[in-house]
Formats: C-alpha cells, sequence, structure tokens
C-alpha cells in the first residue's frame, strides 16, 4: 500500500489511488499594497509602454513608466509623446580664455574671461576684443539710469563702465572732499585743492614736509587720484589716507605732473574719512590742482529703488549710488557676520510679505539685506557648506532659487523651501556630476549649467516650474570642458532665441524658443545631427521572477532611412548598449524582435534610444511610444491532492494530525514517494474535510481527501 511523508509522519494512501500533481498559480499575493500586482495581472503577453518623459532624469529603477528618464544626451522630451533630436549647438568663434559672463548690451552680445572683454560680430562670426583691464572678472549688469544705459564688469577689485560698448573706463565713484585741513598752515588756497577744476591749485611755496588734509564723512575707499605739479628735479610725494584710527601710507615717491594719477591701498577697502599729501620738492614750490576719493564699484551687483547695490566677496561691505544716477556715489554700510565667500547679489521679494529686497548668497546660505538699516538677515532655509555653495541666486517666477552646491533650492512666497536639482531621486549618473554654477529662466523653464571640473562631464539641464523634471539640454563631449555660464536672448535679437553658454576656452550658442516650448512647431529650428543615449528606467516589474522579452513595437513619425531612432537595450544590470534595431519609417515602423521572435529571458530590462538626422539640420525623427512586450515564466509549483486511509485504532489520531497541519503556519516538507531519500516538497496543507463531516460519519475512520500546495518555489 503506498504511503506519504507529511510533516516528518508516515501515512497511508488509500488502495489503488493516485496523488494528483497540478501546476498552480505561482503568485497569488499581491506585491507591495492595495491594487498591487499579482501574477494575474498578466496576459500572455503584457506590454509596457514608453512615452512621457517630461518628469526629467534621476530615476533609475522604475514599475514601469514613471514619466522620467535614467538620462539622456542630445535628445528633446519636453512634450509628451515627442521625443526629437536636441538643438544644434554652434562653437562662436575663437574667444580664447575661459568665459565667466555673458551679456546682451545694446542688442549686441558681449563675454566675459580673465583680461578680456569682446564683442560678438555676427556678421562676420569673430569676437571684438573692446578692454583687457580686469583680471578675473566676476560679475556684470546693465542698468538704465535717469540720463543713460550702462554697462559694468567688476573683479573683486576693480571694475569697468560703458554707455556705447567700445570705450570702456574705470567704474569707481570720485567723490570730492569736503572739507580741508592745513594743520601746518603752509598751504595757500588750499580749498582749490577740491573744488572740482584743474585749473585752480592750492599751492605751498615752502613746500618740504608740510601735509594738507582733505576730509569728508566716512567712505568706502581703497583709492585715490590726484592732480598735482612739482616745481624742481627730485620732486616726490607722500599720500596716505585716514582709517581705524590711524594714518596709512598709499604711496611715496615720483608721480607723473599735470595728469590725474591713481593709487590704490593695498590694504583693500577701507571706511576713510580723509587723505593728506604733502609734497617733497626739492626747490620751491609743490601744488595740487585737485584731489579725489575713490569708491569702487566691486563684486557682485544689482538694481534696486533706483539704485546700483555692490557688495565685496566678503560680504562685509555694501556700497550703492545715488538714487536715479549711476555715476555719483551714495553711501555705503559695513555688514557683521559670517558669510563665507559671497557668489550673487540680486534683487528679489521678501517670502513673509512680498515688500522688494535685495538678497545675496554664500558659501553660509541665503541673506536678505535690509538696506535701511544696513543689516543682513540669513534665512531659514540650509544648505551645505560647500566651496561652491550659493554660486547662483535669482527670483523668478514668485520664488528664490539658490544654487546650493549640487542642489537647487527653490523658496517660494508661500509654503515649504523644497530642493529641486539634479541631485534628487538617483542623481546625476557617474562622469556627470559637478556644482550648480549659473542659472537663468526663459518663461517657466529654469535652465541651469552642471560644472563638472576637471573630472566630469559638464552639462545644462532646464526645469519646468510648473510641473517640475530636470530634463537634459546639452552635455560636453568629454570632461574637462566646464560650464561656467549661461546666457539667454531672446527672439528678438537672435532668430528663435538663442541660449549662450561657455564651454572651456569657447562661447558656444543654441536656439532656444520663447515663443513656445514645443520646438517642432518651429519649422526653422535646427537639431544636433546624432543624439548620445536616452536611457530609461530600468523596468524591475516583478524582478525576482524571470521573464520573456518579446519585441518592441513604436509609434513615430518623419522616420527614414536617415532620419532613424536605433533601439538598445541592457539585461539584468548590463549597460544599455546591445542593438535591438532601427526605427525606420513612420508611423508604425517594422516590430522589433528578441531572438527572432523566440524571445530572451531577463529579470530586469533597461531600454535606450538614440536618434539620428540625414543632410536637413530642420528635420528629426520623433519618438512618439515605445511598447514593450513580455511575459513572466515563473519557476513552475504544484499542488498535490490525495485521498488518506484513516482506520483502526489511530483512525482519529490521523484526522487530527490533519487538522493540525491545517492550522500550522509554516510550511512542511512532503514526500510523495513517501521515501525522504527522495524528492520533498514545501507545502502548505489547504484542503481536507471538516471536523463536523468526520463526526457525521459515525464509525469516525474510513477515508478523507487533502490537497497540499507548493506557495513559491525560486
Amino acid at each position: 500500500m503506498r504511503e506519504i511523508s507529511l510533516n516528518g509522519k508516515q501515512y497511508k494512501l488509500v488502495s489503488g489511488s493516485a496523488i494528483a500533481q497540478e501546476p498552480i498559480n505561482p503568485f497569488m499575493a499581491r506585491w507591495a499594497g492595495a491594487g498591487g500586482i499579482t501574477y494575474e495581472n498578466f496576459q500572455q503577453a503584457t506590454p509596457e509602454e514608453y512615452f512621457d518623459f517630461r518628469k526629467g532624469i534621476g530615476k533609475k529603477r522604475g514599475l514601469g513608466s514613471d514619466n522620467k528618464l535614467d538620462w539622456s544626451e542630445g535628445i528633446d522630451f519636453t512634450t509628451e509623446g515627442q521625443a526629437v533630436l536636441g538643438s544644434f549647438v554652434t562653437t562662436a568663434g575663437a574667444f580664447g580664455v575661459a568665459p565667466s559672463k555673458i551679456f546682451d548690451f545694446q542688442s549686441n552680445t558681449y563675454a566675459v574671461g580673465s583680461s578680456q572683454i569682446s564683442k560678438w560680430d555676427a556678421t562676420s562670426s569673430l569676437w571684438t576684443s573692446v578692454d583687457t583691464s580686469l583680471a578675473t572678472p566676476l560679475d556684470t549688469i546693465v542698468i538704465t539710469d535717469s540720463t543713460d544705459e550702462y554697462a559694468l564688469v567688476c573683479s573683486s577689485s576693480d571694475g569697468v563702465i560703458t554707455t556705447d560698448g567700445t570705450t570702456w573706463t574705470d567704474s569707481a565713484w570720485w567723490v570730492t572732499p569736503t572739507g580741508t585741513v592745513d594743520p601746518d598752515t603752509a598751504w595757500t588756497n588750499p580749498s582749490y585743492a577740491n573744488d572740482d577744476n584743474t585749473a585752480t591749485y592750492a599751492n605751498a611755496a615752502t613746500a618740504n614736509g608740510h601735509y594738507l588734509e582733505l576730509t569728508h564723512a566716512a567712505l568706502w575707499c581703497d583709492r585715490v587720484r590726484f592732480w598735482v605739479l612739482l616745481e624742481g628735479a627730485g620732486s616726490s610725494i607722500d599720500v596716505d589716507l585716514y582709517y581705524e584710527s590711524a594714518w596709512h601710507n598709499i604711496h611715496s615717491g615720483n608721480v607723473t605732473e599735470g595728469a590725474w594719477v591713481t593709487k590704490k591701498n593695498s590694504a583693500g577697502l577701507k571706511s576713510v574719512t580723509a587723505m593728506r599729501i604733502r609734497t617733497n620738492d626739492a626747490a620751491t614750490y609743490g601744488r595740487i590742482y585737485e584731489a579725489d576719493f575713490g569708491c569702487p564699484i566691486v563684486g557682485y551687483m544689482t538694481e534696486f529703488a533706483n539704485r546700483l547695490y555692490c557688495i565685496t566677496t566678503d560680504g562685509k561691505g555694501v556700497s550703492y549710488s545715488a538714487s536715479k544716477d549711476i555715476d555719483t556715489y551714495g553711501g555705503f554700510f559695513q555688514l557683521t557676520g559670517n558669510y563665507g565667500t559671497v557668489y550673487d547679489l540680486f534683487e528679489g521679494k521678501l517670502l513673509a510679505d512680498g515688500t522688494s529686497a535685495v538678497y545675496f548668497t554664500s558659501t553660509e546660505g541665503l541673506f536678505s539685506v535690509d538696506t535701511t538699516n544696513g543689516i543682513a538677515y540669513k534665512q531659514e532655509v540650509a544648505y551645505p557648506t560647500l566651496t561652491y555653495s550659493g554660486h547662483k541666486g535669482l527670483y523668478a517666477n514668485a520664488a528664490v532659487w539658490v544654487a546650493t552646491g549640487y542642489g537647487i533650492l527653490k523658496v517660494p512666497m508661500s509654503g515649504d523651501a523644497t530642493f529641486v536639482g539634479p541631485d534628487l531621486g538617483d542623481g546625476l549618473p557617474s562622469g556627470y556630476q559637478g556644482y550648480i554654477y549659473d542659472m537663468a529662466f526663459v518663461n517657466n523653464w529654469l535652465i541651469y549649467c552642471v560644472n563638472g571640473g576637471t573630472t566630469d562631464k559638464s552639462s545644462i539641464i532646464k526645469r519646468n516650474t510648473n510641473y517640475g523634471g530636470n530634463l537634459q539640454v546639452y552635455t560636453t563631449s568629454a570632461a574637462n570642458k566646464p560650464i561656467a555660464c549661461i546666457h539667454y536672448s531672446p527672439s528678438s535679437l537672435y532668430t528663435n532665441g538663442r541660449l549662450w553658454f561657455g564651454e572651456g576656452t569657447d562661447v558656444k550658442y543654441m536656439m532656444f524658443p520663447d515663443i513656445t516650448s514645443n520646438v517642432k512647431q518651429v519649422s526653422t529650428y535646427e537639431y544636433v545631427a546624432t543624439s548620445g543615449y536616452g536611457s530609461f528606467p530600468i523596468l524591475r516589474k516583478v524582478a525576482g521572477i524571470p521573464k520573456t522579452a518579446l519585441n518592441v513595437g513604436a509609434i513615430t513619425k518623419s522616420c527614414s532611412a536617415t532620419d532613424k531612432i536605433d533601439v538598445y537595450y541592457g539585461l539584468n544590470g548590463a549597460t544599455t548598449t546591445t542593438y535591438l534595431g532601427s526605427l525606420i519609417s513612420s508611423p508604425k515602423p517594422t516590430t522589433l524582435t528578441f531572438n527572432s521572435g523566440l524571445g530572451t529571458v531577463f529579470y530586469t530590462i533597461q531600454f535606450a534610444v538614440k536618434l539620428y538626422r540625414g543632410g536637413t539640420a530642420t528635420n528629426s525623427p520623433e519618438l512618439e511610444s515605445l511598447i514593450f512586450y513580455y511575459y513572466p515564466v515563473p519557476t513552475r509549483i504544484s499542488s498535490f491532492t490525495f485521498d488518506i486511509l484513516a482506520t483502526g485504532d489511530n483512525a482519529g489520531t490521523i484526522f487530527s494530525e490533519f487538522e493540525t497541519l491545517l492550522d500550522t503556519q509554516t510550511l512542511v516538507a512532503f514526500y510523495p514517494s513517501g521515501d525522504t531519500a527522495k524528492t520533498s516538497y514545501n507545502v502548505k496543507l489547504t484542503k481536507m474535510p471538516s471536523r463536523s463531516w468526520w463526526e457525521d460519519r459515525g464509525i469516525h475512520e474510513g477515508q478523507f481527501q487533502c490537497t497540499a500546495e507548493e506557495i513559491i518555489k525560486d
């Protein structure tokens, strides 16, 4: 008589009966919560459609099409159901140094780098140098007052200004002293030294060693200029500044006579209240025709309340112009606190009440400035203190946006501050990481550059302020091509708008329409010839179950033998470089198959596409939808139905033991052959007669049918 072994005990089967073994549904249990996946969700072939990637990059793994990408290069996913080539990029002539700023002034574009300000000549496609005086420029601004329009460029210690783009001069505010002091009563007409007239002069007939002091209320000053005339060979002068309760010499020696001469304080900017000059004349006299204090426009600049404001790179000093007159010095105040390195100054609105305000960003945080009382307030947002944290800040679309190093912080007028940069989710891939260096707005698009420095590739990325998502716009072809600045010129200046950026020592640009985000609606838009990979998230739906990849279908537009889309894949974590096939017709190209239609087994799979165009720059293939067909093939599990013989004195015990097995929560070992040296299965007893059925039999013995099932098998 046949026996089975169940949970370590032998049981006899009804004579002549057999064990019915049948395959059953491998996964009845649901995955992850209400509405989760069961094996019953899958049909003979399960489709997974990819068509909307507006939520952008940064999704390495997903349960399907999550409207996101892992990463892409050179593919525009801006519009739902429309993946096209990215914009064609042009190198603008030979700039020659690393650009730090690009700006528009009087319908022309200028680029700024070390000892170079150059104007773009669109006709000859060349850069024309207009100024070389600033060794390390930091910031630019275009500003209009009641008399003129100006462009200013400044470094941490100097600045230049122009009203025509051709002639650039020192931008420092020159302030006339308001008083004079002649301590030795050695000077005739001392007030002529500060009467703004180089035809009159203060004269010292006996010139050896007598100072003339020129005074003013405290100024944020680091230089003076003067016009002197000395009689006699070997004549020289001494020039001192008064600050920090003492006189400090800034020049001793010969000077050019009969012309303006500027001398700077090597100690930098100070709160100065006086200068003094003495002539050391070997003959008969010394004359001071004029002398002025110099208050430089340095650091970072912004326009606020009809004034030009500038802040030093340590955040300690803020200077400003007169109202509606940026040529005239208005005043200064000093800030106390630890601000680290300041990287930007901009106008915005106070988050509390919407009042206009000045902000600056630094490695230590975001600060608002009370310009009336000269106080800086740190905002209640935090980001890591990194070398380039706070490298850019701006106010747009009712929010303050701050580069926080590797990310971006959005601080809205209402609601909580949120991080929105490319470091969210799974972040940027290895080899593409860097600091956020610059940002700009075009309509509701935040455009920013990721500076990969010497070790990583650099990229330009855009983010929609309505629905979010960081979409790649451009990536350098190799590492060590830093993108440190971007600038947008509108379509009123260049056809289809122009996004400028510095890459290495080049200035480049691409079309970036401001009339629509859908570039396919712009017939003159020019596309890049070939994209890189646009990688979808790894499909990890029921990842532990083996599956069979069958084919990939698509809906396309404008595809041909030259304007085409290549499809690639990678299995089980491999890179997406295995070529599946090309989509070369529209609207329904030939379906691409795995293994000639027989299928390829996988656990996880990732797809990528590359787009190509032929010789026409205004053509691009379009991918509307990519559909992947597959089916799961989990390891088969079985159910076993058998008839147990329960007779004699042990009949009731046998029935009770099976009841106990029915209530046992763990699985038990089952040997259908009854031989524990042979094949075993881990099963759960799922079906047997009830106790009332057994008791109603009267004799309390006989036979009963049971079912045991495997639950899972790897």
